[in-house]
């Protein structure tokens, strides 16, 4: 199975020489990326919410028509955690790059270094380039499985869910029973251990197609994920990566939140 996609990029610069200079260091950095320049952030703005996702914006601060700053406080009304680096020549901006949880800062011209250090530090991992492992779990959010920076789909809804509450467990084993106690509704189909074994099934076989499969160990009656073979926002948080911490924003796998409320990082708070 396909599983990757290249690194999506936006540029947004009103001054054609600035942009063309921008591009091409990002060009230069990342040159396997689809790189999408605009002078008028109106139109990156609507290309985003035509469904376009993509991992870093680097955006010009000062702009004619709107400026960074609103630029980038309607790109996170659209996509909370898309990695914003502002690039200016101007210092002063920088406690509002912080307010609004950027990415990064770059001075004009941009250098190419700088720029390769804003890709190897991003606030919000970047699902095109995880840390270091070729499988991503993102919880802060909604939860999704990256395989080389795709989603990855899942042909029955419960397969991701039964995935999702094992990494939520952090290599911990559960067993058939609380499984079935916490995914599936009692007294109903989805309470049959059946269910259950069709969707560990259908997770085992979405695994191997994307040659994920030793993601999970499987012993007698009992599952549990083995947390050394895919990288995860949550465990980050767990390590006190400060980059995890500071993406952490109160949500924490909210299309499970059925479970997902009682436990992961708002269970450490005081």
């Amino acid at each position: 199975m396909e599983c990757g996609r290249r690194m999506i990029i936006l540029a947004v610069d009103d001054e054609a020489p600035a942009l063309k200079s921008l591009v091409g260091a990002i060009k230069n950095v990342k040159p396997e990326a689809e790189v999408y320049p605009f002078r008028d952030p109106v139109d990156a703005l609507q290309l985003l919410e035509s469904g376009l996702k993509p991992d870093v914006i680097f955006s010009d601060v000062q702009m004619f028509d709107m400026t960074g700053i609103q630029f980038a406080h309607r790109v996170k009304v659209i996509n909370p955690h898309t990695n914003i680096v502002f690039v200016t020549g101007y210092k002063e901006y920088m406690m509002d790059a912080i307010r609004l949880h950027a990415s990064g800062y770059l001075l004009k011209p941009v250098d190419e270094d700088r720029l390769r250090e804003q890709f190897d530090n991003l606030l919000y991992p970047s699902a095109s380039n995880p840390r270091g492992h070729k499988f991503y779990a993102q919880t802060f959010g909604n939860f999704e499985f990256f395989c080389d920076g795709a989603p990855v789909h899942f042909a029955r809804a419960k397969s991701k869910e039964l995935l999702a509450y094992l990494i939520d467990k952090n290599g911990a084993a559960c067993t058939r029973s609380e499984l079935l106690v916490n995914l599936f509704e009692e007294g109903g189909f989805g309470s049959d251990s059946t269910y259950l074994s069709q969707a560990f099934s259908v997770l085992m076989k979405t695994l191997k197609e994307i040659g994920g499969a030793d993601i999970i160990v499987k012993s007698h009656n009992a599952y549990a994920v083995n947390t050394e073979k895919f990288d995860c926002d949550y465990y980050d948080y767990l390590k006190g990566d400060v980059k995890a911490i500071n993406a952490y924003q109160g949500a924490y796998m909210t299309n499970y939140s059925t479970w997902s409320d009682l436990t992961g990082p708002q269970k450490y708070r005081s």
